[in-house]
C-alpha cells in the first residue's frame, strides 16, 4: 500500500530470497488491490524485498512456519516524500507486535558496557525484575527463559539474565507458549506459560563468548560467578558456575511442584499481586530444603550446570538438547513472626514466634530432548527430565500466643530435626502428523510423571497453658517427643490423541480422546519416646495415616477453530468421567469410591486490531483434584499450637477463569499500552475449618463455595524525545474472596460451634517510572510504588489495611578514561498498623565505582559497597484467610566488595563482525 495516499500498488515485484546466501526462493507480482502470495520449499528465515517505481525499496527479514504466514498491510514510502520527511534511524522499530508475542529490538534499548540481560529487561517496557529476580511481563510472571528457542536452564531465570550479556541479545520476544500440541495444531487449549525468548546476534553464534566475575569483600564476603556459551555450527555448549555467600546464587524457584506435591495457597503480599506459597517443602512436614534463596537468612552456595544443543541432517532432521544442574546451599536463619488471627466478635489472638534454622541442601537435575524430523509431514519429540534432592534441616522454635488483652495463654517450645531426600523422573513422547490436506493433523501424546519422598525426623515439644488472668500463672502443660517417618510417592501416566481435519478455508475441527492414571500413597508413621534415649516400635495411631489415593479418568471432545482476517476464535469442551479410589490401610483397609462426571468448557478469542495491535480473550473451566496431604486422614502435630487434619470426603475443585489480554504499540511515537485482566470463580474449593481453644488452631480441610480471585494490570507510556525520556505508568490491582469456618468452644454444651467466615485480602497499586538516559555518558531511572492492602474478615469489624511505599532509583554516569559511578538506593515506607507497630522503613543504598580496560572495554575493576547505611532487614507481610502475618529475619547486611569482571567474546575468522545492527529508511 501507499500509505500516504491510500492506495494500492499493482504489479509491485515481490522477491523471496534465502537468508544465508540470498539465492532467490520464490518472487511475483502483487495483484490490483495489493495483495500477494508466495509459496516456499520449507519454513526458515528469508530476505523480503519490494520494490515499486518511484518508491523506497521495502525489506524486511520473514520467519517463515509451516502454516500460513500472514505478513498484514506493508506500507511503502514515495522516494520524494522520503527525501523530504525521513531520516535514517535504527533497524527496525523498538517494539514489534506478532500476533501474541511482543517483540523488543535489543539494540534500541541503551545499556550500559558489559550490561547484563537482567540489566536489558529493566529497560524494556512492561517488564519489571524484582529484587529477587523474579521476572514480570505484562503483569504475568515469567515462567520459562529460552535462549534461540531452547530450553537453557528455564527452571533457573537469574542464570540467563545474570550470566549472559546483554550485547549478544539481538531480540527479546515475550509470549505466551502454548502447548505442543496446541502449536502445532493451531487450535487453543487455553494452557499457557508466560515465556520470554532470547534470540542472539548471529555473530555471537560463532566461536564462543562468556563472563567471568570474581569478587572478594569485607566481612567474609564473596561472590565468584562464570559461564561460557560455545558455538560451532549447528551445535552450542554452555556452562555456569557459581560459589557465594551473598544473594548472588542462581537458585532456581520452580522444582517445588517436581520435588514435592505441588499443594499451592494463595496470599496476597504487600508488595501487590497475588503470591503463591507452597506448604509441601516446609519444615512443618519435613519436606526440607526447597532449593530456591528468597532473601531469608544468610547464605553459601554452590551451583553449575552446564547445557548442550545440537541439529543435523537434512533440514535440521535431528534436533536435540541437555541440560544438567547441580546445586548446594547452606542457609543460617533467625527470625520472627508475628501472626494475628480474627475469631467472632472483635475477639482474636496474636502469636509471636521466633526461630533459628539451619539448613543444608543439595541437588541434581537433568533434562533432556530429542526430535526427530521423519519426512516433511511427521515427527517423534521425547523429552525426559529426572531429580534428586536431599536436605538436612534442623529448627527451633518459642512461641507465645496472647489474647487481644495482651494476657499469655500459652508459650510453646520445639525442636524438629529431619532429614529428606526426594526424587522425580517425567517423559513425554509426542508424535505428529500432517496430511496432504491442508489442516488435516494427527497427534499422539504419552506422559509418565513419578516421585517419591522419604524423610526421617524427630519432634521435641513443650507447651504450656496460662490462666486467663493478668496473673497468667501455669496451669498445666504438655510434652511431645517422637520420630517421625514419612514416605509418598505418586505415579501418574497420561495418553491423548488429537485428530483436527479443515471444514472449509476458515473453519476447524479438533477432535480428542486421552486416558489418565494417577495412583499416589502417602504414609506417615510416628513413634512415641521409649524413655530410654530411643523410640518405640509401636505406632501412635493418632498421628499417622497409611493412605492410597487412585484416579482413573476417560476424557474425550471437541473443538472448533474459526479463522477470518483479522479475527481468530476457537471454542468447545471435553467431558470426562472419572473415578477416585481411596484406601485407609491405617483402619483396616477401608475403602470409598467416587465417579464424577466433568465438562471442561474452554474458548479462545482473537482480534487484531493493527499489526502492532491486537486483544484476547479466554475462558477456561477445569477441575483440580484434592492434594493426597489435603485427603489423608493424618492428624499432623509438628507445631503444637497449629495442628491440621486431613478430609477423606473432599470433592474435586472446579475453576472458571477468565483472562483479556490487550497489546498497543505506536512506532513513531514509542507510545505503547499493555493490560492484562483475569477472574477466577471456584466451585468446591479446598478451604479450612478452624477451631480455636485457648489460643491452639486445629484446621481440617473442607470444601467451601463461593471463593474467587481476581487480577488486573494495566501498563503505557511514551517517549518524549526532547528530554530523552520514557516516561510511564503501571496500575495493577488482586483481590482474593475466600470462605472457611471459624470454631470456637461452646462454654454452655462444651462442643465446637462455628461460624461461616467470609475473606477479602485485596491490594491496589500504581506506579510510574522514568529513565533518561544518553547513549554512552549517563543512564538514570526511577520507578516509585504506592500500594494499599485490605484485609477484613465478616466474623469481626476488625480489619487490617495498611499502605506502603517503596521506590527504586539507580543510575549510573560514564567519566573520562573508562571510568564509571553508579548508584541506586531502594526505600521501603510501611504503614505500622495496631498489631504490627514497629518501624520497619527502609532505606537501602548500594554504589559502585568502576575502570575498564582495553580495547572495546572487556576487562572493568569494581569497588562497591552493599547496603551503605546498614538498614537493610529482611521483612514480609502478608494476609491470607482472616490472618495477617508479619515476620523479620535476618539477611546480607553492609558489605563492601572488589570485583574484577571480564567480557570475553572471540570470533572465528570469517565470521562478521559484531554490528549494532543494520540501518533503514523509516
Amino acid at each position: 500500500m501507499d500509505t500516504l495516499n491510500s492506495n494500492a500498488l499493482y504489479r509491485g515485484s515481490v522477491v523471496m530470497m534465502r537468508v544465508k546466501d540470498s539465492v532467490i526462493e520464490a518472487y511475483t507480482h502483487t495483484g490490483p488491490d495489493g495483495k500477494f502470495e508466495l509459496k516456499l520449499p520449507k519454513e526458515g528465515k528469508y530476505i523480503l524485498r519490494i520494490t515499486f517505481p518511484s518508491f523506497a525499496d521495502f525489506v524486511d527479514v520473514i520467519n517463515v512456519k509451516k502454516t500460513t504466514t500472514d505478513l498484514g498491510m506493508l506500507p511503502m514510502v514515495s522516494k520524494e516524500h522520503l527525501l523530504k520527511e525521513f531520516v535514517l534511524t535504527q533497524q527496525y522499530s523498538a517494539i514489534k507486535i506478532k500476533g501474541d508475542t511482543t517483540e523488543y529490538m535489543a539494540d534500541s534499548f541503551k545499556v550500559k558496557e558489559g550490561a547484563t540481560v537482567e540489566d536489558l529487561l529493566k529497560k524494556l517496557p512492561g517488564i519489571q525484575v524484582d529484587k529477587n529476580g523474579v521476572i514480570t511481563a505484562q503483569g504475568e510472571t515469567v515462567q520459562k527463559i529460552l535462549v534461540d528457542g531452547e530450553e537453557f536452564f528455564s527452571d533457573d531465570p537469574k542464570v540467563v539474565t545474570q550470566g549472559l550479556q546483554s550485547n549478544a541479545v539481538n531480540k527479546v520476544q515475550v509470549f505466551d507458549k502454548k502447548s505442543d500440541q496446541a502449536e502445532f495444531t493451531g487450535i487453543d487449549d487455553g494452557v499457557k506459560t508466560k515465556t520470554i525468548n532470547l534470540e542472539l546476534k548471529e555473530d555471537k553464534k560463532k566461536g564462543y563468548f562468556g563472563k567471568v566475575d570474581a569478587g572478594g569483600g569485607t566481612d567474609g564476603y564473596f561472590q565468584d560467578q562464570g559461564m561460557i556459551n560455545a558455538f560451532r555450527a549447528k551445535s552450542q555448549f554452555s556452562a555456569f558456575a557459581i560459589m557465594s555467600n551473598t544473594d548472588k546464587v542462581g537458585l532456581g524457584w520452580q522444582d517445588n511442584d517436581k520435588f514435592g506435591s505441588g499443594n499451592g495457597v494463595t496470599t496476597i503480599s504487600d508488595d501487590g499481586g497475588i503470591m503463591t506459597t507452597y506448604s509441601s517443602s516446609s519444615d512443618q512436614d519435613f519436606g526440607g530444603w526447597n532449593g530456591k534463596y528468597n532473601g531469608q537468612g544468610l547464605p553459601e552456595t554452590w551451583t553449575g550446570g552446564a547445557h548442550f544443543a545440537d541439529r543435523w541432517g537434512d533440514n535440521d532432521k535431528s534436533h536435540i538438547t541437555g541440560n544438567y544442574r547441580y546445586a548446594m546451599q547452606n542457609v543460617e536463619l533467625d527470625g520472627n513472626t508475628t501472626t494475628q488471627y480474627v475469631l467472632p466478635g472483635n475477639s482474636g489472638f496474636v502469636s509471636e514466634q521466633s526461630k533459628n534454622q539451619f539448613s543444608k541442601g543439595e541437588r541434581h537435575g537433568m533434562d533432556f530432548m530429542y526430535e526427530w524430523k521423519i519426512d516433511s509431514s511427521s515427527s517423534i519429540k521425547l523429552t525426559m527430565d529426572g531429580g534428586y534432592k536431599q536436605s538436612d534441616i534442623k529448627s527451633v522454635y518459642n512461641t507465645n500466643t496472647l489474647n487481644n488483652e495482651n494476657i499469655l495463654l500459652n508459650n510453646n517450645n520445639r525442636t524438629i530435626i529431619s532429614t529428606a531426600f526426594s526424587n522425580f523422573v517425567n517423559a513425554d513422547l509426542l508424535y505428529k502428523k500432517k496430511f496432504k490436506k491442508t489442516g488435516r493433523t494427527l497427534s499422539i501424546d504419552v506422559k509418565e510423571n513419578y516421585k517419591d519422598s522419604k524423610s526421617d525426623g524427630t519432634l521435641l515439644s513443650s507447651t504450656g497453658y496460662y490462666s486467663f488472668d493478668t496473673s497468667s500463672h501455669l496451669l498445666g502443660d504438655s510434652t511431645i517427643n517422637q520420630r517421625k517417618v514419612a514416605n509418598t510417592n505418586t505415579l501418574a501416566f497420561n495418553a491423548k490423541a488429537v485428530y483436527t481435519e479443515p471444514l472449509s478455508k476458515t473453519a476447524f475441527i479438533e477432535l480428542d480422546y486421552g486416558v489418565t492414571a494417577n495412583n499416589s500413597r502417602s504414609t506417615n508413621s510416628s513413634y512415641n519416646s521409649n524413655g530410654l534415649g530411643g523410640y518405640s516400635t509401636k505406632l501412635n495411631d493418632t498421628f499417622s495415616s497409611d493412605y492410597k489415593y487412585n484416579i482413573l479418568s476417560n476424557m474425550g471432545g471437541v473443538n472448533f477453530k474459526f479463522v477470518y482476517k483479522k479475527i481468530n476464535f476457537s471454542f468447545g469442551s471435553d467431558v470426562s468421567t472419572a473415578t477416585y479410589l481411596q484406601t485407609d490401610h491405617l483402619h483396616g483397609d477401608t475403602s470409598s469410591h467416587y465417579n464424577y462426571l466433568n465438562l471442561f468448557p474452554k474458548a479462545v478469542f482473537t482480534y487484531k486490531l493493527s499489526k502492532q495491535s491486537s486483544i484476547k480473550f479466554t475462558y477456561l473451566g477445569n477441575t483440580q483434584q484434592p492434594s493426597i496431604s489435603q485427603i489423608a486422614p493424618l492428624r499432623q502435630n509438628s507445631d503444637p499450637l497449629n495442628i491440621t487434619v486431613g478430609n477423606p470426603s473432599l470433592k474435586q475443585q472446579f475453576f472458571n477463569k477468565f483472562t483479556l489480554n490487550f497489546n498497543d504499540y505506536k512506532v513513531l511515537t514509542s507510545q505503547y499500552l499493555f493490560g492484562n485482566f483475569s477472574f477466577n470463580t471456584v466451585s468446591d474449593a479446598v478451604g479450612t475449618r478452624q477451631l480455636t481453644v485457648d489460643g491452639v488452631n486445629t484446621t481440617q480441610y473442607i470444601n467451601v463455595n463461593g471463593n474467587y480471585s481476581g487480577y488486573g494490570y494495566l501498563g503505557g507510556g511514551r517517549k518524549i524525545k526532547a528530554l530523552d525520556l520514557m516516561a510511564g505508568v503501571q496500575i495493577n490491582a488482586s483481590i482474593n474472596h475466600t470462605n472457611n469456618q471459624i470454631g470456637t468452644d461452646s462454654s454452655i454444651y462444651s462442643v465446637p460451634v462455628y461460624h461461616s467466615n467470609s475473606n477479602d485480602n485485596n491490594t491496589y497499586g500504581i506506579g510510574p517510572y522514568f529513565n533518561y538516559d544518553k547513549t554512552d555518558k549517563y543512564d538514570f531511572s526511577l520507578q516509585p510504588s504506592l500500594n494499599y492492602n485490605q484485609n477484613r474478615s465478616t466474623i469481626s469489624t476488625f480489619s487490617s489495611n495498611y499502605w506502603t511505599f517503596s521506590t527504586d532509583f539507580s543510575g549510573t554516569v560514564q567519566l573520562p578514561k573508562k571510568f564509571e559511578i553508579g548508584s541506586s538506593v531502594n526505600v521501603w515506607i510501611r504503614q505500622a498498623t495496631p498489631v504490627f507497630t514497629t518501624n520497619n522503613d527502609v532505606v537501602k543504598w548500594n554504589a559502585f565505582i568502576g575502570k575498564k580496560f582495553l580495547k572495546n572495554s572487556p576487562l572493568e575493576l569494581k569497588v562497591s559497597v552493599f547496603d551503605i547505611l546498614n538498614q537493610n532487614i529482611g521483612y514480609s507481610r502478608t494476609a491470607q484467610a482472616g490472618v495477617v502475618t508479619q515476620s523479620t529475619f535476618n539477611t546480607i547486611r553492609r558489605y563492601g566488595m572488589l570485583q574484577l569482571v571480564w567480557n570475553f567474546t572471540h570470533t572465528p575468522a570469517g565470521a562478521p563482525p559484531p554490528t549494532g545492527g543494520g540501518i533503514m529508511m523509516k
